[in-house]
């Protein structure tokens, strides 16, 4: 059953701090435990630490000794690392014996993967697919929903399911989301192309020509387009006033539109690209119903 305790009230759910002058902060603990009995947490979604931005963090360390302690939970004689991986192996790398510490309960594998979770996704240490595959993790294995996930981290649903989306991406689009080459922008405009040998072809047009994401756009709704050219009927052969109404609703929307006129009714098709396209139709929608009331 999924906790109604939400996790996301920033950096603070992980790290006490001193700042405040309340005696609950004050007599927050710090000790010194040995080093070598710190394990990692299984359920650390960064999978890339550079080996530059370590030994930057050791040179610091080094010189100004460590600002911020690591966050540790106790199982038996252990201590499982909860946040500051980075810190960990940078004092692992200068030798040190033992490092300063809080301690934190964790009372679960789920909490403690939603606090590492967290950590990560407020500090920006995850690239786009780490942490779609995080929040994916998180949903399966403990069965929370989207809306769940997104309370606890902090997060919009939406962001939750754009994230989650990244991972419908063929593996080399994947590789260079991840090594920076195209932003996930990008890649939510290559996903509407859904086919995937569409994705990968949009996607080596966008890495060529280097291309903004509202032209990463452009192009995968004229590639839909031009997909449909032949199943339309052509422009000058319809109805000059359902033309009229298309042009009027493209201008208002924003997007392809297409009215389809059956007696005594018919049907209006709205084209969007990308479920963040969807949103933003979605509210000139609902704007436009709010002023009319």
């Amino acid at each position: 059953m999924a906790k109604s305790k939400a996790l996301g009230r920033g950096l603070e759910v992980l790290i006490p701090t001193f700042q405040s002058q309340s005696r609950e902060a004050q007599d927050v603990p710090v000790n010194e435990i040995d080093i070598h009995k710190i394990k990692p947490n299984p359920y650390q979604p960064r999978r890339d630490f550079s080996s530059e931005e370590l030994n930057e963090l050791a040179q610091s360390i080094k010189e100004r000794g460590l600002i911020s302690p690591i966050t540790v939970t106790e199982r038996g004689s252990d201590f499982i690392l909860v946040a500051g991986e980075r810190r960990l192996r940078a004092c692992k790398q200068l030798g040190f014996d033992t490092i300063p510490s809080y301690f934190r309960t964790v009372d679960s594998d789920e909490e403690l993967m939603e606090l590492a979770l967290i950590e990560n996704v407020q500090r920006e240490n995850l690239n786009p697919i780490e942490e779609a595959m995080a929040y994916k993790a998180l949903i399966e294995r403990y069965g929370l929903s989207q809306e769940t996930v997104a309370e606890r981290i902090g997060k919009k649903r939406s962001t939750i399911t754009n994230s989650i989306r990244l991972l419908k991406l063929p593996q080399e689009i994947r590789e260079s989301l991840i090594a920076n080459e195209i932003s996930s922008g990008h890649a939510r405009a290559i996903l509407s192309a859904e086919a995937t040998h569409k994705m990968i072809r949009i996607w080596q047009q966008i890495v060529k020509k280097g291309l903004s994401v509202r032209e990463a756009e452009k192009l995968t709704r004229k590639d839909a387009e031009d997909k449909e050219t032949g199943k339309n009927i052509k422009k000058d052969d319809k109805d000059p006033a359902l033309v009229k109404l298309e042009t009027s609703f493209q201008r208002a929307l924003g997007t392809r539109v297409r009215v389809k006129h059956r007696k005594p009714g018919g049907v209006v098709e709205i084209s969007y690209y990308s479920a963040d396209d969807l949103e933003r139709i979605l509210e000139i929608v609902e704007s436009g119903a709010h002023e009319d009331r």
